[in-house]
């Protein structure tokens, strides 16, 4: 079986009848004649359809399509699910198939989310794109960021309310700053026992090549006068430098394979397009996880909007709550930067009430980034409407795209003129993407340390924020 041959019946049930011409089966398909025709013989052995060559002139080629056709596809889908991959069953969704029998598929594969119990504990979990990275100095999504801090370690670690020891048992203060202790005896995920010389390297590396700059100021360089110890030089207090050392970009990585190995809780096993998988890490520093492998697989954005608007799985909510959506101004390079009375008609035009009705992973609408505390500002001036024309960026994400028409409409109709455009998650720091936007569309998630993690929102290069508007003193309304 294959997504030939399934696009084939679907194109035959919506004319209603069970052959289709060999012509009619190309253009299907999008594949040549030839490729055609030799999957039409491995059809006719499984006893699926049959071919009848046309002969003399007007007479076309006919593949028809056997009556027991429907129960061994649906035969098929049954007993292949029990046996294939979840990443194999996610690409079956790309398949043609006619609209119940996808339901069937949704269903099945849907079902398998969440805990799975067989010779190994499992927890599976859906995403809509292909993982960007695992280095701790390249994350600034959501998803690498959970990932990552259960890849690696850091020397301290943030419970919500304070600071805990971690690679670091113990820290002392000193006359150019202060001497960390690192544990003995954990080891990295390739057998590779840690020392100090890895946390060097590490930091060094953040310091080098880090992209919040201002954040990470404070430590002047880091050095090991011993095997597992590390000197950390800085005049900054002792409680800003251990919740520094707790942020993701201090995660300690092995030199070599930064983005693949550590000493966390769980190993990285297989990352593709269509599958991550972290298995349980048996000699790390932590409890041995209770799940044995944890599993995100790729579904496409249609697929996940189209399942999960009518689900309240836990596990679909669970993610859909991570994160935020925000307007941006682009004050870098737009005229908008120029224009106060422009930005003041823009944000009265929009209203937010209207995108959270719009349902799916809009919960709430947020006046600032802690939604708890923020207050809503009323916007005293209306500005005035300017005809240069906007252009508006958004992820090629279903959610992200309903949200920019939305926008575009209320824009509009307050007498704006906007263009829509998309734009890659990988392509979005890039200045040849920003260059000409005016609006841009994004979400981040910020991390457990709500101080630090805001700062680096506004600072760090790798946030859309920190790279449009770090270094200016002043900011737009």
């Amino acid at each position: 079986m294959n997504a030939k041959l399934v696009a084939i019946y679907r194109y035959a049930l919506q004319a209603d009848r069970m052959d289709v011409t060999l012509r009619q089966a190309v253009e299907v398909v999008g594949y040549s004649e030839k490729q055609v025709k030799r999957d039409i013989k491995a059809w006719e052995t499984m006893g699926w359809v049959t071919y009848q060559a046309g002969k003399g002139r007007g007479h076309e080629s006919m593949i028809r399509i056997q009556p027991d056709f429907v129960q061994a596809l649906n035969d098929w889908v049954e007993t292949t699910f029990l046996t294939a991959t979840m990443a194999d069953t996610a690409k079956w969704l790309e398949w043609d198939w006619p609209p119940a029998l996808r339901e069937v598929i949704q269903a099945l594969i849907w079902n398998r989310f969440g805990f799975e119990q067989t010779e190994e504990d499992r927890f599976i979990f859906p995403r809509i794109r292909t993982l960007e990275s695992l280095d701790p100095l390249d994350i600034h999504i959501a998803m690498e960021a959970s990932l990552s801090r259960h890849v690696f370690d850091r020397l301290f670690e943030w419970n919500g309310t304070s600071v805990e020891p971690s690679l670091a048992h113990h820290m002392e203060a000193m006359p150019f700053g202060f001497r960390c202790y690192i544990r003995k005896g954990v080891m990295f995920h390739n057998g590779v026992t840690l020392a100090a010389k890895d946390v060097v390297y590490s930091l060094n590396r953040l310091l080098a090549r880090g992209k919040q700059v201002w954040l990470f100021a404070p430590i002047e360089r880091v050095e090991t006068p011993a095997p597992f110890v590390v000197d950390i030089h800085t005049n900054a207090h002792r409680a800003y430098i251990e919740r520094l050392l707790a942020q993701t970009p201090a995660s300690i990585t092995y030199e070599g394979a930064e983005g693949r190995i550590g000493t966390g809780p769980f190993k990285l096993e297989e990352t593709s397009e269509e599958i991550v998988r972290l298995r349980a890490f048996e000699r790390g520093m932590r409890p041995r996880p209770s799940l044995d492998v944890v599993e995100f697989v790729t579904f496409s954005e249609t697929d996940y909007v189209t399942w999960t608007t009518g689900d309240d799985h836990s596990v679909v909510k669970w993610i859909a709550e991570a994160g935020a959506r925000y307007l941006m101004f682009n004050l870098a390079h737009s005229w908008l930067k120029d224009d106060v009375e422009a930005r003041l008609a823009i944000q009265h035009a929009i209203q937010k009430d209207a995108l959270v009705q719009l349902g799916g992973e809009r919960h709430q609408v947020a006046h600032g980034f802690f939604p708890e505390s923020s207050r809503f500002v009323p916007v005293s001036e209306t500005g005035t409407m300017c005809h240069r024309p906007l252009r508006l960026l958004h992820l090629p994400f279903e959610g992200a795209r309903q949200d920019a028409q939305l926008i575009a409409e209320q824009l509009r109709a307050a007498g704006f003129l906007v263009g829509i455009e998309t734009y890659e998650l990988s392509a979005l720091l890039q200045e040849e993407t920003l260059r000409d936007a005016d609006l841009i569309l994004c979400g981040e998630m910020m991390n457990e340390d709500l101080d630090l993690a805001f700062l680096a929102f506004l600072t760090s290069e790798l946030s859309l924020v920190g790279k449009l508007v770090a270094g200016r003193r002043r900011f737009a309304r």
